[in-house]
């Protein structure tokens, strides 16, 4: 429910926040704001704003999207979004909204300065990628012999590093479409192997079925065409009547067009369309059985109407419709499969889809039962208490299914699951807990156990913070911290390599983003070259914070 009022007190208390450097709480001000009146821009931009000032630049770059799609006329959101899109080193996608920008208001300081800073930035940045991408060719005698094939090697490679920076979840597809001695280079830039990815062949396989269903379409639309030239006088007449019935209906004078349609019908009693659109008529009038019967009449006469597939399905779509009205979802599903033999196409896929969701929605709405979640629960503690875990599980599985709002279930299942050694399902179970009960201290203890057990051990310490924010003095947390920060100084300083580790690290956005910044690289290569540079770079909070951050991975070791 909107209440612009409150929105507008809380604007206010994030705004204060934000003005006091406490971007923490203006963003959850700004976001409580948002719950109460989504539809104003100035909000989002706020948010936008509280993120980036935390460099969670994705969140911000999201907030900046909603801005601009609820005002795309106001310059403000196309900063935001810009600033934004520069953290993420986006460079070239900051450039471009910062003159979308200026389109809108020319004079504005803050886009031209922002543009300013970006194209200074973009220059800097190729002249570093340049010198660095220089320097790695000629020290790989194999990638010296590309350029020395191919004078243009050098800027082939730069601008696919750059399209990579700009979107790292996109590497692998993005390698898969390029020479390979490209691959070759990114690869050695990267310092990392990538491994083959189906998702390139898996889109080519989703655009060849949209290209087919558009060819069937075009089609469909051509044969009707062909088949208007030469309609009989009944069917011209008949077609009268259905458009006066069609216009009658546009204007919810549901009786006249009943009667046109009636009319239509008469003159030419084969036309399916015509039952099509009086079963409609009978749904905006609440007649869902007579909608019924209708959509029944026709399918039953289909072969006297010598109606095509495709008419046949938009009718037993229509019937699904009724039986939806009347909550007969069964039968609404059987007609949405029967419409699919007729005409396979997205829509009616889609519909089925959602039927089917609303229809488990629904169930499960019906099956909830606090009390008797509460007694499945008691059940699954005694189970976990005498090591049964399996059985503590299914326990806490039917406790959810009666109560899926309780976010102690969550947490439960969580402990039995991570028993059981089914650490990413558990982490899910975790996740649920702090989405339904943010305050919930035992949960960010078993993320952060989670984490440590899956080796991720910077989240696991931000878990183990998070938890100590809310209660200081948690054993359990500071426990955790402490493990991890030794596990991390360990590992750090150790000769072996723990290959899993850097894989499944290598595949996180945060160390992505890390990593594919041309400024980290370079500190990273003069880390490698010289390891005690490394008290050179802590000095910077952002620098500092990235490295802690490759060291927790396993990616960096300091030694």
């Amino acid at each position: 429910m909107v209440n612009k009022e409150e929105a507008q007190r809380l604007k206010e208390l994030g705004n204060k926040c934000f003005q006091e450097g406490k971007f923490d709480d203006s963003v959850k001000y700004f976001s409580d704001a948002i719950k109460n009146d989504p539809s104003d821009h100035v909000l989002y931009s706020n948010l936008s704003g509280a993120y980036s000032s935390l460099g969670r630049f994705y969140e911000a770059l999201e907030n900046a999207n909603k801005c601009i799609s609820i005002k795309n006329d106001w310059p403000k959101g196309y900063i935001r979004k810009a600033c934004a899109e520069h953290g993420l080193r986006q460079l070239d996608n900051s450039e471009k909204t910062y003159l979308e920008g200026l389109k809108l208001d020319p004079n504005n300081k803050s886009l031209k300065d922002g543009l300013e800073k970006v194209r200074k930035e973009k220059e800097m940045e190729n002249m570093e990628y340049i010198n660095h991408i220089n320097n790695i060719i000629n020290n790989d005698p194999k990638l010296r012999s590309y350029k020395e094939e191919n004078s243009n090697y050098s800027n082939e490679l730069l601008n696919t590093i750059k399209a990579i920076n700009a979107n790292p979840m996109n590497i692998r597809f993005i390698l898969s479409s390029c020479n390979p001695k490209i691959s070759e280079g990114v690869e050695k830039f990267f310092g990392i192997k990538f491994n083959d990815d189906a998702s390139y062949e898996a889109e080519r396989e989703r655009q060849r079925k949209k290209e087919e269903e558009e060819k069937k379409e075009k089609e469909r639309k051509m044969k009707e065409e062909e088949k208007k030239k030469n309609r009989t006088p009944e069917e011209l007449l008949g077609d009268e009547h259905k458009l006066k019935g069609n216009e009658l209906y546009k204007q919810k004078k549901f009786e006249e067009a009943l009667k046109e349609y009636d009319e239509a019908i008469k003159v030419n009693p084969n036309d399916i369309m015509y039952y099509y659109n009086k079963a409609a008529v009978y749904l905006e009038m609440k007649s869902y059985e007579k909608s019924i019967e209708t959509c029944i009449y026709a399918i039953e006469n289909r072969y006297n109407f010598k109606a095509e597939f495709s008419q046949v399905a938009k009718v037993y779509n229509r019937l699904a419709i009724g039986y939806i009205n009347i909550k007969d979802y069964d039968k609404a599903l059987e007609a949405y499969r029967k419409s699919l033999v007729e005409d396979n196409n997205r829509a009616t896929r889609n519909a089925l889809k959602e039927l089917e969701r609303k229809k488990e929605k629904e169930e499960r709405e019906a099956y909830i039962d606090p009390v008797k979640a509460e007694e499945h629960k008691n059940k699954g503690n005694e189970y976990f208490k005498n090591n049964d875990f399996p059985n503590a599980k299914k326990e806490y599985d039917e406790a959810i299914r009666r109560n899926p709002n309780d976010a102690k279930l969550y947490s439960n299942r969580a402990a039995a699951l991570t028993k059981l050694i089914e650490y990413p399902s558990a982490l899910e179970d975790v996740m649920k807990a702090i989405e339904l009960d943010p305050k919930f201290v035992k949960a960010y203890t078993r993320k952060g156990n989670l984490h440590f057990f899956m080796k991720d051990y910077y989240k696991a310490i931000q878990a183990y913070n998070k938890g100590l924010e809310l209660d200081p003095n948690n054993k359990e947390c500071t426990e955790g911290y402490q493990r991890c920060v030794y596990k991390i100084d360990e590992m750090s300083k150790s000769e072996k390599v723990d290959e899993e580790q850097i894989k499944k690290s290598m595949a996180d956005p945060e160390i992505q983003q890390i990593i594919s910044d041309p400024q980290f690289q370079i500190i990273l290569q003069k880390i490698n070259e010289n390891p005690n540079s490394i008290s050179e770079y802590i000095k910077d909070p952002k620098i500092f914070n990235g490295l802690q951050k490759l060291i927790a991975a396993g990616i960096l070791t300091v030694r």
